[in-house]
């Protein structure tokens, strides 16, 4: 695990990888959204609504980690072996959203999630919720917004100048 960045720190990795993320797409019209642009099929549309999914998980895991101890990640219920079908369960449900529902969604999660930052210190950032010896929540929100954002941004940029040169 990479070391934890402090709330300063953490913001501002997060909005620079989300600038650099929101740069990309805003290059990209509704019809180039619906493109695929992995192997799988996935479009760049797919691929935001992704991103999103798993942004909105952070402040329910902050809640119940709060209120039981327990984040409950990645879902109630679900185990990180089951990963694959969460992901294919998330695209599943946001397939058929319109690209400007998820255009919008996807802001309106981006500043929930710096809402829900903003409310932790950094003893909060520091604390490993799953166990002693797992990830800080430094980690875990970092690896779910702006390293999350740098690895499909970095996917869908070698797709687009494939596709553009």
């Amino acid at each position: 695990m990479p070391d934890d960045l402090d709330k300063r720190g953490l913001l501002a990795e997060i909005r620079r990888e989300r600038a650099r993320l929101d740069d990309l797409i805003a290059q990209l019209d509704d019809d180039t959204m619906l493109t695929p642009a992995r192997d799988d099929g996935w479009t760049a549309k797919d691929v935001l609504a992704h991103l999103t999914a798993w942004e909105q998980r952070l402040p329910g895991w902050i809640k119940r980690w709060r209120e039981t101890g327990d984040p409950g990640r990645p879902e109630v219920g679900v185990t990180w072996e089951d990963f694959d079908t969460l992901n294919e369960h998330d695209h599943l449900a946001a397939k058929d959203n319109s690209v400007v529902d998820v255009r919008g969604e996807a802001v309106e999660s981006y500043k929930v999630a710096l809402l829900t930052l903003a409310a932790l210190s950094d003893h909060d950032l520091a604390v490993r919720p799953d166990a002693a010896d797992g990830p800080s929540w430094s980690w875990i929100i970092g690896a779910n917004t702006h390293e999350h954002y740098q690895e499909h941004r970095e996917e869908m940029e070698a797709w687009w100048e494939k596709n553009n040169t």
